[in-house]
């Protein structure tokens, strides 16, 4: 018969080992990498990452890694959280000043609509002499006032609205002008080639 050489339990179980020790230092190493990108991930991503089953993390002779692991990702997945909360607490903030700003303004407009109302109130009051009567000269100075105003504002956009075809003819002719010089470029270009 012929001798074959026979390995050995103990050779068998050495390069187990080894092979173990190497699949659990490529864990750690992606389990670094994966930490240090700040993203949440998860067990599958680090068994991607190191190249091992999921068996060989959550084996129980490794408790210490399938527990390292697991801590690492609820850290990576509760980071996410924490980050997605706050900027939720941002933007409710964010709408809480926004909401306490519009009331300060109601409440300023109010109050400006108040003093408003109590000076028309009192103006109105004025128009009228102590015996009740009312003072019809001013009342005619005041609406020949407000005629001569109306008539200068008519005359005002009136000139506005010359003015305003004017401005679009000036614009109207430098894009003709302008369009016009560019055919000629092209043509004397094209001429001497």
């Amino acid at each position: 018969m012929g001798t074959k050489t026979r390995r050995r339990p103990v050779e068998m179980i050495e390069h187990r080992a080894t092979t173990s020790a190497e699949c659990e230092q490529r864990v750690r190493k992606a389990l670094t990498k994966l930490t240090k990108t700040g993203a949440p991930f998860t067990v599958t991503n680090v068994c991607d990452l190191a190249g091992v089953g999921k068996t060989f993390i959550y084996d129980k002779r490794r408790s210490h890694l399938t527990e390292a692991v697991l801590a690492a990702r609820d850290a990576s997945q509760s980071t996410a959280i924490q980050r997605v909360d706050q900027e939720i607490e941002k933007t409710s903030a964010s709408w809480r000043e926004r909401a306490l700003d519009a009331e300060a303004l109601a409440k300023s407009l109010r109050r400006t609509v108040k003093q408003r109302e109590a000076r028309i109130n009192d103006l109105a009051g004025q128009l009228y002499d102590p015996e009740g009567n009312h003072l019809a000269e001013e009342n005619a100075r005041l609406r020949q006032l407000v005629s001569t105003l109306n008539h200068n504002l008519q005359r005002a956009q009136g000139e506005n609205d010359t003015l305003r075809r004017s401005l679009d003819a000036a614009r109207a002719n430098v894009k003709r002008e302008r369009a016009r010089n560019v055919t000629q470029l092209f043509a004397n270009y094209s001429r001497s080639d």
